[in-house]
């Protein structure tokens, strides 16, 4: 989050508004958030499943099989990937893109760049999945931090210093490689001598589940990617740029709420393999709640503060994005309820379900997208999301609770209820503090402070059950250690 927020400015000004915007059109097709995240064929997802299935039972030499193929079966892949979109992309993408003339040679140069940087991107996907399937989504994460943060550092340099869109796509791609490096030193310290021969039956079971990941994925990517590329080819890439702006606030608070519900796929797995469906149900309830109790205070503070976000951000050029993100910030918290429920899904196998309900709800936004675009300018593709967000609730809700033996009463009343009047609360203290005649950076400053720490007073009083903090504290305490989940007895 802080380094996007950091870097957006930078790229902007370095890059200008057309070459900015292409970049990001460019990244659509990323292997991280992009079209080739597609391009291991589900079978990072699949990996993560089948290390903690593995690992929960002690297999040793079993886990280091399965890390060995998967990095070995998303390196070719991306090998694969990354020579489609060399030879192909130069000759597309910049008709795709409407690119400006003066843009198109280094458009085409840095789609090259970007190739190799696919590459390097499954494997590190491949690497963070084993990590997560070790119960280790911890330095998964700070692994996935490092790319990123070396990453935004470099491109961030490279457009102020050159202001050149091919430098910054090489920056990308080295950063990218230095990545990988760590990536591998830090599994090689947790699971030494992971490198063995890959297993072709190893590859065969992780394409076989990988499959069912590999029809949902495209819908994750398509609902990423779609507001900047309808807005790109509708009305060009300068309207690309406030997409970007709003996009990214947005991407904000997803983050928190992708940080507070990404564990919940190992550890489904995890409990899955063993069959604790009482510690699974307990899983859903907590883990709901924890995770919008963690999203919903950023929500609120960035819908209500948004003018002065942006002016204070990228500048009052700029403040036709403020009513662009108030809108895009709300199917975040749409979304937030079926978080942790959409990951327990994925963890224990039922991708397929999840398939069926996101298959409506994006033909729902996309078709609405593309029509309301027309009709009334770029806010069109952000109402579209709201009522896809709307449209899941119900589809993919049912279904959870299903699996988890969970009421939708009990649901409600143990994890939404309890996170309602501490949002209240904040929403009227930020509004009482955005009416008052203070400056941009005065009212994020106050406005977003205290807003978030009235929510976090009321949460400690009215969100968690008594003893409730105690145990978190103690799980959380510094030096607890963590377990080695390869040593570890199953029957414990």
């Amino acid at each position: 989050m802080v380094v996007a927020f950091v870097s957006l400015p930078l790229l902007l000004r370095g890059l200008g508004q057309d070459a900015f915007g292409t970049y990001v059109l460019l990244m659509t097709f990323s292997a991280t958030n992009g079209w080739f995240s597609l391009g291991d064929l589900g079978v990072v997802v699949a990996t993560t499943r089948e290390v903690a299935s593995r690992a929960s039972a002690g297999d040793d030499v079993g886990t280091r099989q399965s890390v060995s193929s998967s990095l070995a079966l998303c390196t070719g892949l991306g090998l694969i990937g990354g020579l489609a979109l060399a030879v192909v992309g130069p000759i597309v993408l910049p008709t795709l893109f409407n690119t400006p003339d003066d843009l198109v040679g280094p458009l085409q140069s840095a789609i090259v760049a970007l190739a190799v940087q696919i590459v390097l991107d499954l494997a590190i996907n491949s690497l963070e999945a084993s990590l997560e399937g070790l119960q280790r989504v911890d330095l998964s994460r700070w692994v996935d931090m490092f790319r990123r943060t070396i990453v935004v550092g470099a491109t961030a340099t490279a457009a102020l210093i050159t202001g050149d869109l091919l430098t910054v796509a090489i920056a990308s791609a080295t950063a990218t490689g230095v990545a990988a490096v760590v990536a591998v030193v830090v599994l090689w310290r947790q699971l030494p001598r992971f490198a063995t021969v890959p297993s072709r039956i190893d590859h065969i079971g992780l394409l076989r589940y990988g499959s069912s990941v590999a029809l949902l994925r495209p819908l994750g990517v398509l609902q990423r990617t779609m507001d900047r590329v309808i807005v790109g080819a509708v009305l060009g890439p300068a309207a690309v740029a406030l997409v970007e702006i709003a996009a990214q606030l947005q991407a904000g608070a997803e983050a928190v709420l992708s940080a507070s519900s990404y564990a919940v796929v190992p550890a489904s797995s995890w409990l899955t393999a063993r069959e604790d469906h009482g510690t699974m149900g307990e899983l859903a309830e907590r883990g709901t709640r924890y995770s919008v109790l963690a999203t919903l205070p950023l929500v609120i503070a960035i819908a209500t503060l948004s003018p002065a976000i942006v002016a204070v951000w990228v500048g009052p050029n700029y403040a036709e994005a403020a009513g662009l993100t108030t809108v895009a910030v709300l199917s975040v918290a749409l979304a937030a309820p079926l978080a942790v429920g959409s990951q327990m899904l994925l963890g224990m196998g039922r991708a397929s379900t999840i398939l069926r309900a996101a298959l409506v709800a994006v033909a729902i936004n996309l078709s609405l997208s593309i029509l309301l675009v027309h009709v009334i300018g770029i806010v069109g593709v952000f109402i579209a999301t709201l009522v896809g967000a709307a449209v899941l609730l119900p589809l993919l809700g049912r279904p959870f609770l299903r699996a988890t033996g969970l009421g939708l009463g009990t649901f409600v009343r143990t994890t939404l209820r309890p996170v309602l009047a501490p949002a209240v609360l904040q929403l009227i203290v930020t509004l009482a503090v955005v009416v008052l005649p203070l400056s941009p950076l005065a009212t994020v400053i106050v406005g977003g402070g205290l807003g978030v720490a009235v929510f976090g007073s009321a949460a400690l009083r009215w969100s968690l059950a008594p003893g409730e903090l105690a145990e978190l504290r103690s799980v959380l305490r510094p030096g607890r250690g963590d377990p080695d989940p390869i040593a570890e007895d199953p029957a414990e």
